[in-house]
Parts: C-alpha cells; sequence; structure tokens
C-alpha cells in the first residue's frame, strides 16, 4: 500500500514536471519519499525540481540518495553531476559524468553542450586525473586574469609532495592548449616550503603567460618578471623571474600519457635577476650546475641568489 501510494505521487509529479509545475512536482516527490524513502524514482525527481529551483546544494543531496539507491540510473547520475558541479564539487561531478557516459556513451554530445559539464571533458580533466594518480588527493582554486575576469585557471594543491613539509601547486588547464607543431600538451608544477597566497598565483600567472604570448615553457627557457608582475612583495624583488625545468624531483614518469596527445609536466622555480642574466650569458645548464654545486632549494622561496 505504501508503495503503491508513493508510486501514484511519483506519477503525478513527474507530470506536474513536465508543465514546469516545479513547486507542486517537488511537493509530490517529497510525500513519495516521506512514505517510501526507498523509492529512487521520487527521490532523482525530486533532485531534478530542486535544480529547476536553483536549490543545487538540496538537489545533490536527493541526486545522491537516488544514485546510492540505484547506481545505474543515468539520469540520476546525470543529474547529481549537474548539481555538484554547480557547487563546485568538480571531483564528485566528473565522477558522476564518467558513470553517465559508460553508461550512455551517446550522451558526450550533450555534455559538451553544456558548459558546467564540458569542462569535466577537456583534457585538463585527463591530467588532473593522472596528477591524482601520481600526487594523490587535491584541493584546487580557480585563479582568474589580472586584465579578463572572464578567463580563468585551476590550480591545483597537493599538500606533503614532493616531500613531507613541501607543497605542490599543478595548473589544471594549461594541457586544453594544443601547439600546432605537435609538442607534448603542459601542465606547470611548482614546489614551495612557504605555503603562501604567491605560489599558486606564480603557477597561474605562468599559465596565463603562456596562453597569452604563445611560449612554450620547454625545459631551460625563462621568462622574465613572471614573479614580479604579480606584486608578491619581496618575493616578486628578490625572484622576479620564472626559469622552467624538467620536475625530476617528483620522480615522475614523462610524460604521465602518451596520447595522443601526450601529456607531461615542467617545473617552474623563480629566480633573481643575477641568475637571469647568468643563464643569458652561459646557457641553461651552465646554470643548472650553479644551482647543484650551490645546494640550491629551489622549494625555497626565501632563497638567496646564487649568482
Amino acid at each position: 500500500m505504501t508503495l503503491a501510494a508513493a508510486d501514484q505521487l511519483t506519477a503525478e509529479g513527474s507530470a506536474l514536471f513536465q508543465q514546469h509545475e516545479y513547486a507542486a512536482a517537488m511537493a509530490r516527490f517529497e510525500r513519495a519519499v516521506a512514505i517510501y524513502p526507498s523509492h529512487h524514482q521520487a527521490w532523482k525527481g525530486l533532485g531534478h525540481c530542486l535544480l529547476c529551483l536553483a536549490r543545487p546544494q538540496d538537489a545533490a543531496r536527493a541526486f545522491d540518495k537516488a544514485i546510492g539507491l540505484r547506481p545505474d540510473s543515468a539520469t540520476a547520475l546525470w543529474g547529481g553531476a549537474l548539481a555538484h558541479a554547480d557547487l563546485g564539487h568538480r571531483i564528485v561531478a566528473q565522477n558522476y559524468l564518467k558513470r553517465v557516459l559508460a553508461l550512455q556513451p551517446t550522451w558526450v554530445e550533450l555534455a559538451l553542450s553544456v558548459p558546467a559539464l564540458a569542462s569535466f571533458l577537456q583534457l585538463s580533466a585527463k591530467a588532473g586525473d593522472l596528477l591524482r594518480v601520481a600526487l594523490g588527493a587535491y584541493s584546487a582554486r580557480t585563479y582568474r586574469h589580472a586584465t579578463d575576469a572572464s578567463r580563468a585557471i585551476d590550480v591545483a594543491r597537493f599538500a606533503d609532495e614532493p616531500e613531507h613539509g613541501l607543497v605542490t601547486y599543478a595548473s589544471l588547464g594549461l594541457s586544453n592548449v594544443e601547439w600546432p607543431d605537435g609538442r607534448p600538451r603542459l601542465e606547470v608544477l611548482l614546489a614551495t616550503a612557504q605555503d603562501s597566497a604567491a605560489a599558486p598565483w606564480i603557477v597561474a600567472n605562468a599559465v596565463f603567460h603562456v596562453m597569452d604570448s604563445g611560449f612554450y615553457p620547454a625545459p631551460g627557457t625563462m621568462v622574465r618578471d613572471l614573479v614580479a608582475v604579480i606584486n608578491a612583495g619581496e618575493l616578486s624583488r628578490r625572484l622576479p623571474h620564472a626559469y622552467f625545468t624538467v620536475p625530476k624531483r617528483w620522480g615522475l614518469r614523462l610524460p604521465l600519457d602518451e596520447g595522443p596527445p601526450a601529456i607531461t609536466l615542467t617545473m617552474v622555480v623563480p629566480v633573481s635577476e643575477a641568475e637571469y642574466q647568468y643563464w643569458k650569458a652561459h646557457g641553461d645548464q651552465a646554470l643548472e650546475a650553479r644551482f647543484a654545486g650551490a645546494t640550491m632549494e629551489p622549494a625555497d622561496l626565501k632563497r638567496a641568489s646564487v649568482v
């Protein structure tokens, strides 16, 4: 009797939803789950109503419940992906979307048409997965371009990487940039012993510079004033430039993915004006040798110049 009543309420809710009567439909679905809490269709319908009523947090809870009851429900997973993406829960949203597309591969075009989901299908999403496997769980924050707020890049933070007491920041998005000569796609790493607000901005600014200039940050290259322009006080004055090198310290096998397209990593190291001039006069191998001879700690953003 209880299930039959919940079925009836769910049917009424579905009909109201089709008529765009979202509040009335929500009330039916809420009554259905109240009298029969394991009714996955009612939870799913409730989630869709809450999404349409701009209540993503409540919608996410409803979809999570529906997915828990029916893990292979593509429509519940789709709604859950939308709700969690709206809340900024990237890992959950991406996981749900992957499960949707495993069940319904033809929905990929639909996902690409939804901005909140399309980003999970870009190459940067794959890079994020590869970095998670290589370095562990991470948190991420979005950084916006200084002169164009519509442009943004995500930067991931990995605690105690590449070793205890250090923090690694990694870009998530540069790998979406395609290079005309087929060179590997890239993400940028920075290791720091000082977990300051400046560190992720160095990574973000490196990405924006690459995107704006078309410069490919191959190992041994340098960018002037990349740290200076973020206005990080004494750090920007002491180590104003950025040197790119192979990220050996993490012990990763590169490229992270053979592709095509291949995805690899480059490490950014803030350097002084004297170090920049030494690199310019003697080349990258001489600068690397100078770093090694001075036992320079590239993760120490408080370090003195080795030249």
